[in-house]
């Protein structure tokens, strides 16, 4: 029997949880009503507390210039103790009304949250992809400037290289132009040289004649 105990407790615990009726939430306007029915039970519980007192208060002093005093006080406390449980009464159905105010609360912070769970998770998704876009744009404007670094160091070695070639073909031309100015000078010297040679004979044969 001992050993059921606890699981019978927890059944009714269960039971009693699955039978609570569920708790609806709350709009500004219903809320504002409800603080203020529970401001006004608390003053009206104030008042009645201050009432009760100072009646009692009263009594005690009216009560001793009676005949009866006994009876008189045995009412004027069981007066006191009325208006004192009524006044009770009345703060602790202030009480679960507050208490009431705050489990409407919770849940509809959690309902406002369910609601907006979605529109969060849509939010940062969106703002995932984005960032994703602006770095793949990024990356491919990194991509582009490196591409056109590349071409433009191409462009200038292909450049290098047709400056390079022109040159030597210049001074192709230029080595052309000197070895055929340079076989011309030779073949004039030949020429010339000849000529000389001629011009020796004949005057050899000149002078022979004449002896």
């Amino acid at each position: 029997m001992k050993r059921l105990l606890p699981l019978l407790i927890c059944l009714f615990a269960h039971a009693a949880r699955a039978e609570a009726p569920a708790v609806e939430t709350i709009t500004p306007q219903e809320r504002q009503q409800l603080l203020d029915q529970t401001k006004s039970l608390k003053s009206e519980s104030s008042k009645l507390q201050s009432a009760a007192q100072q009646k009692r208060k009263e009594a005690d002093v009216a009560c001793w210039k009676k005949t009866l005093v006994s009876s008189c006080l045995s009412d004027a406390k069981r007066e006191y103790l009325d208006s004192m449980a009524a006044a009770r009464k009345l703060d602790v159905e202030a009480k679960q009304i507050e208490r009431q105010v705050r489990e409407r609360d919770r849940v509809t912070r959690r309902a406002r949250q369910a609601e907006e769970a979605p529109k969060k998770q849509a939010a940062t998704e969106k703002k995932v992809a984005k960032a994703k876009e602006q770095g793949a744009a990024q990356q491919q404007q990194r991509e582009e400037k490196a591409a056109e670094r590349e071409r433009k160091a191409e462009q200038g070695s292909a450049r290098a290289r047709v400056q390079e070639r022109q040159r030597q073909e210049k001074l192709e031309t230029r080595r052309k132009k000197e070895e055929k100015a340079e076989q011309k000078a030779l073949e004039r010297e030949k020429k010339d040289k000849k000529r000389a040679e001629e011009r020796a004979k004949q005057l050899e044969r000149a002078q022979a004649q004449d002896k």
